[in-house]
């Protein structure tokens, strides 16, 4: 082994170690938050009964014998098509307390709290009659909106019952089944939210950071393993928000459709992307072509799997999920393995990554299935595992980089090698060309100085030219032809600064008259005198006033708002209105309207539009009397 790779052998171990800090770091912080959510949990008997065939009602769920409601401390009934009916006596509930469903991906959730009609105590085995005092209907098959308190998680306020109230929960849901009950004050709940959200802060934080940054690489170095590291990244980054909720929340929440289907679709992006970017970075194709060829197919029943999602059950898209992760995770994990003991980094850090995968992963699926129960939320430990394995298939890509670039050196020090012995070899040939190449060089440099002034005299007269095309020989303003290529380049400009870019039509009142009374010789001095006269209102460098065509003239503002083109066009107003043109001993008076709009682009046409608009505009002046400024927003 060569220095290099013993000192990259080095550094990796020693990164490998600085990933297990941070990762028992991120494991203190959950198992704390698992700590103060569990100090909230329901300390009230929880009796629970499954309704097989779907048919209990509000009315009828009091017929159900007491020995088949049975106590359930956990909450969590994995994956059922049954209704699951939960009912707890709470003793002197208060208003300043909320009840926490601690699931976010339960379909339906309907609610009631009651109260006895008389005052005798209740009792499993009790048959008396209860009266409804509150009822919510909540789950992700409804709108945001429409929940009590808009909350990532299920939040119900508990009423005023210094005597005590019956909570009755009903459950169904297409995926997993749980609903861990807590009880908060309202100013605890506010505590614990602080931290829960730095924490989420953190992991989203730490996602997009990676996100952007392999998006960049990719843009610098142009290698689709950032791209598909990228992908991956914020798939499970979306992964992770539709569990907690925060995506309902925040990105589609007038979407129940969506929200019932965005687990499975983000989980099945995810590994389709996971897939793309292992094959990539292990370079499978050219090293193992049998496992490039295993993991293609995987690839290919993702892909279909995330398409499916958006039409296929949610319960039989996470069956199906379940069981290609019990086999392709294995099949990754033994292919990595299998690299890394023939030597490889790269391979060394993915094996760990999907070790850490892998548990997590199935972790938290045995606890949505009810295989297992867990003392702290499942979600929390696959976002642990998510941070760290993003960082070790990052550590992955870097060795990647670091492996390719020590093999460029080495390819280079050969060729370099190489090249000097050609030199040598080559030097009695140069030393009898040297004599014959300065001659050469000489005659060249003689011919290449006379062709660059011929070539500057030739820009000088282009430029000369394209100057003369782009100005109004009349008025001495640029053009039409100008306008139209400066207000793309602007518009580019306000879409990609997002900064507003005002347009202004403006056109002299009845200048028809003027040439028809006066003659065309003072038309053309009018047209001067205008012209001359909003130059000196024009002040900033990027603005600009061209001749449109005959009496019609534009103005472009750019950085300014309606209200600031607003002040402008008013100048030009009082300016044209005050102006007194002499010529051919006249003395002739006129005035203007204008259409003015603003707005920031944000189409590559959009431009156009506002052209028109502003064109509109003018002539809703012209209607309005002329001599005035007729202006509006775009959008």
């Amino acid at each position: 082994m060569s220095n290099a790779e013993r000192g990259l052998s080095y550094n990796s171990y020693w990164l490998a170690v600085l990933v297990a800090g941070f990762t028992a770091l991120m494991l203190y912080m959950v198992t704390s938050l698992g700590r103060d959510i569990e100090k909230h949990a329901l300390e009230q008997p929880i009796y629970h009964f499954a309704d097989l065939l779907n048919e209990q009602t509000i009315n009828t769920i009091d017929q159900i014998e007491s020995a088949v409601w049975v106590k359930n401390n956990n909450q969590n009934f994995g994956l059922t098509d049954a209704s699951q009916w939960l009912k707890v006596d709470l003793p002197n509930t208060q208003n300043s307390q909320v009840l926490e469903v601690d699931y976010a991906m339960i379909d339906s959730i309907q609610l009631w709290f009651r109260r006895k009609n008389d005052n005798s105590d209740y009792h499993p085995n009790s048959d008396s009659d209860y009266r409804i005092v509150e009822y919510f209907n909540l789950g992700d098959g409804l709108k945001f909106s429409e929940r009590p308190i808009i909350h990532d998680k299920f939040l119900i306020p508990l009423p005023d019952a210094p005597e005590g109230i019956q909570l009755l929960l009903r459950l169904q849901s297409d995926g997993p089944v749980k609903a861990p009950l807590k009880l908060w004050y309202k100013q605890d709940y506010i505590v614990y939210t602080a931290s829960h959200r730095l924490f989420m802060g953190l992991f989203f934080g730490y996602m997009l950071a990676m996100g952007i940054i392999a998006l960049f690489l990719f843009v610098t170095t142009r290698n689709v393993s950032f791209i598909y590291y990228a992908a991956y990244v914020f798939s499970f980054g979306l992964l992770i928000g539709a569990i907690h909720g925060l995506g309902y929340r925040f990105i589609w929440p007038q979407s129940p459709w969506f929200e019932e289907r965005a687990a499975a679709i983000f989980a099945f992006t995810m590994m389709s992307f996971v897939l793309l970017f292992s094959s990539q970075i292990l370079e499978l194709k050219t090293q193992s072509p049998k496992y490039y060829l295993v993991f293609k197919v995987f690839f290919i029943i993702y892909a279909l799997g995330t398409v499916c999602s958006l039409f296929v059950a949610y319960a039989i898209m996470i069956k199906l999920l379940l069981l290609l992760l019990l086999f392709s995770i294995p099949v990754i994990l033994l292919v990595s393995l299998t690299l890394a003991v023939k030597g490889s980094d790269i391979a060394k850090f993915f094996s760990a990554a999907w070790v850490v995968l892998l548990f997590s992963g199935l972790t938290a699926s045995a606890d949505n299935f009810h295989w297992i129960n867990l003392p702290i939320d499942s979600s929390y430990l696959l976002m642990v595992g998510a941070i760290t394995e993003t960082l070790l298939l990052a550590l992955a890509v870097a060795t990647s980089y670091s492996v390719q670039r020590r093999e460029v050196k080495k390819a280079h020090r050969e060729a370099t090698e190489n090249e000097l012995h050609a030199m040598r070899a080559q030097d009695d040939v140069l030393a009898l060309q040297k004599q014959a190449q300065i001659s050469l060089e000489e005659q060249v440099m003689s011919r290449t100085q006379e062709f660059e002034g011929a070539l500057a005299g030739l820009s000088k007269v282009h430029d000369e030219l394209q100057g003369m095309s782009e100005t109004d020989t009349l008025t001495g303003l640029t053009n039409r032809r100008f306008f139209e290529k400066h207000i793309v380049a602007e518009a580019a400009r306000s879409r990609r600064e997002k900064q507003p870019l005002a347009v202004a039509l403006l056109d002299i009142d009845n200048f028809k008259n003027v040439n028809d009374s006066y003659g065309h010789q003072c038309g053309d001095d009018c047209l001067i005198a205008f012209a001359n006269a909003l130059k000196k209102i024009i002040k900033r460098p990027g603005d600009s006033l061209s001749r449109y065509g005959g009496e019609e003239f534009v103005i472009l503002l750019p950085d300014t708002t309606i209200d600031g083109a607003n002040k402008v066009l008013e100048k030009f107003r009082l300016a044209v209105h005050s102006l007194v043109v002499e010529t051919q001993g006249q003395r002739i008076k006129f005035t203007v309207s204008a259409g003015v709009t603003s707005s920031v682009i944000v189409a590559d046409n959009e431009w156009d539009k506002m052209l028109a608009f502003a064109d509109k505009l003018l002539y809703q002046a012209k209607e309005a009397g002329r001599n005035c400024i007729k202006s509006g927003s775009l959008q």
